[in-house]
């Protein structure tokens, strides 16, 4: 069952652009190191490149992506074997056979949520992964996975979060791409409201102030 292609997707290679070419190369050679021998579960020839724990931490979501789509590809083998045995079907047929079925959610988003909350390696490594320094971070991760998935749930993309490694992937792309965009914005209109504030000087009294006692002129 040999491959002469594999698949690439646009979210997935997103990543790129947070590193350095050589990691960007080491990355490259990884994925094809993997697809090269994919039918080969001892194979480790791949790792030397994903010696760096970025590039690890970039090449785990691809590689998750790989081994689904490589599922599939045995799936269809089987059916297109299993047509072929059968013999007299029309060419309608096979092709109907083989089809993939689409893909169904075993899990709901608020079971793959709670998943994601209790993974606290994966927290961890988006706490470095974030632009704004892992201890601001952590202090609104809970709160940025719940926008995540209203956001999933407003855009209707449901069926791109099936496992909590596709929330994973699609987390970081939502928290690059627009995230860190509202979160840095929010901040800097904090921060303007706080100088707007001190700005503002109390004018001078222009008569002195008097106790009480200095102002009443009557008699006790």
């Amino acid at each position: 069952m040999k491959r002469n292609s594999f698949l690439l997707y646009t979210d997935s290679m997103d990543i790129i652009s947070e590193l350095s070419d050589a990691q960007a190369g080491k990355l490259l050679r990884a994925m094809v190191l993997y697809q090269k021998h994919l039918d080969d579960p001892t194979n480790m020839e791949y790792e030397e490149f994903v010696s760096d724990s970025i590039v690890k931490i970039a090449f785990s979501p691809v590689k998750n992506q790989f081994d689904r789509d490589y599922e599939k590809y045995k799936d269809v083998c089987s059916k297109r074997a299993n047509a072929g045995r059968k013999g007299g079907l029309s060419k309608s047929l096979r092709v109907s056979a083989i089809k993939a079925e689409p893909l169904s959610p075993v899990k709901t988003l608020i079971d793959i949520e709670k998943e994601l909350m209790s993974d606290e390696l994966w927290k961890e490594q988006m706490c470095r992964q974030s632009g704004i320094g892992a201890v601001n971070f952590m202090k609104i991760i809970q709160e940025q996975i719940k926008k995540f998935f209203e956001y999933i749930s407003a855009t209707g993309s449901e069926k791109t979060v099936l496992t909590k490694d596709d929330a994973k992937r699609r987390f970081f792309w939502w928290w690059t791409n627009t995230g860190v965009d509202a979160y840095n914005k929010c901040r800097d209109n904090g921060k303007q409201r706080t100088t707007d504030k001190n700005s503002v000087k109390s004018k001078p009294d222009i008569q002195s102030r008097k106790s009480d006692e200095e102002r009443y002129t009557g008699s006790f």
